[in-house]
């Protein structure tokens, strides 16, 4: 029985390590997704609120400059906000009021705020020592050394919400919390401690990173397989793939699919390699939709390989992110005006009351006690003379 169970897991194990060495012998293409924004809809116009200290501001400060270097949002200038703030007696505590909200949509048209503050920002320094033995390379006899660290710590932590200005809705919302810190080592007594300008900067920038990918879409990369076998043109493919010539290579692989269509003659792996490389040249370039069928063929044709599985989960994810895109996009324009209501014009300030008007008022009058009775006679008697 045991050389029939040794033939068994060989057989089973064949087609893992055929797909591990196809991994290892063939190139790495990248594909780009494109992230919606964390928010769900694309901002298109913002305005940094006013920092109420020194860390919130730096913070505002690296985030704008990373926005408009973007040029995917229009940022309202500092000073302008301020004169506005300024003219019209809002105040610049860092701490905005819903009436605030109000009077700067009115004044800054169709944009969000972004509030930013700082909760915590504590920076530590500690020292830690470990012996270590080591082996001498000329004298071979062991010999002991005590290894020093200093080390800088930051406990990080700060808030970011962003606000509609025309309806002053909270869109969103995110706590940004860190804890980085670098060392220096030495064998030669302690060094120095790491400056603490460059343990901020870890945090804040790990905390842009957060920021930008919710207010903004953002790409990510990832890398997949490319055959690159001399039968049915997929060496030539690549090539063009690596002269960076995507038509090109595209025209090669749908010429190289042609003829595996033609051709039976060949190995059976090379007929879904033909149909994943034209799959994988369109999400290339971006067409998702094109990709599909091609990367779903060559799935079916190797249910069991696992280069055709990754490619098409990744292409089904790339989809819904379009589609979480496009969804972002179309919540973000305006909605469509409705038909206003024709109003109904009020009463001219200068109308005079009609006689049962002025009657009706003294009996209220007179009944909540302010008009005696005496009084009420004499104007009753005088509007009952006009009627």
């Amino acid at each position: 029985m045991r050389p029939l169970l040794s033939v068994a897991l060989a057989l089973l194990a064949w087609p893992i390590q055929a797909q591990f060495w196809s991994e290892l012998a063939n190139p790495k293409v990248e594909v780009v997704l494109v992230h919606p924004p964390g928010l769900g809809l694309k901002v298109e116009r913002l305005a940094f609120a006013p920092s109420r200290d020194l860390n919130s501001r730096e913070l505002a400060d690296i985030l704008t400059a990373d926005l408009v270097q973007s040029r995917q949002v229009e940022v309202v200038d500092r000073a302008h906000l301020d004169a506005v703030l300024r003219e019209q007696e809002l105040g610049a505590s860092g701490y905005v009021e819903p009436a605030t909200i109000a009077m700067l949509g009115k004044l800054l048209g169709p944009s969000v705020l972004v509030i930013v503050n700082m909760n915590r920002s504590d920076l530590s320094r500690t020292q830690s020592s470990r012996e270590e033995w080591i082996t001498d390379s000329k004298t071979k006899k062991d010999v002991l050394r005590i290894k020093r660290t200093s080390i800088t710590s930051l406990d990080f932590s700060a808030t970011v919400q962003v606000v509609d200005l025309s309806t002053g809705r909270v869109f969103g919302a995110q706590r940004l919390e860190d804890a980085p810190s670098l060392s220096n080592t030495s064998y030669d007594g302690f060094p120095a401690h790491p400056r603490d300008s460059d343990v901020r900067r870890l945090a804040f920038e790990t905390a842009k990173v957060k920021v930008l990918r919710m207010l903004l879409a953002w790409n990510e990369t990832r890398k997949l397989t490319f055959f690159d076998d001399e039968v049915f043109g997929m060496e030539k493919a690549h090539d063009r793939l690596l002269a960076r010539d995507l038509p090109g290579a595209l025209g090669l692989a749908q010429e190289g699919l042609e003829q595996s269509l033609r051709d039976k003659g060949q190995k059976p792996k090379f007929y879904p390699r033909a149909q994943y490389n034209v799959g994988i040249i369109h999400f290339i370039l971006g067409r998702h939709e094109e990709a599909l069928p091609f990367l779903r063929v060559a799935l079916d044709m190797q249910p069991d390989a696992g280069i055709f599985q990754t490619a098409l989960r990744e292409c089904q994810e790339a989809i819904a992110l379009q589609a979480a895109l496009r969804l972002a996009e179309t919540r973000s324009e305006p909605a469509p005006r409705s038909q206003p209501k024709p109003e109904v014009p009020p009463p001219a300030a200068n109308a005079k009351p009609t006689p049962e008007e002025r009657l009706q008022k003294i009996q209220d009058l007179y009944k909540r006690g302010l008009l005696d009775k005496k009084d009420f006679e004499a104007k009753k008697a005088e509007i009952l003379k006009e009627l």
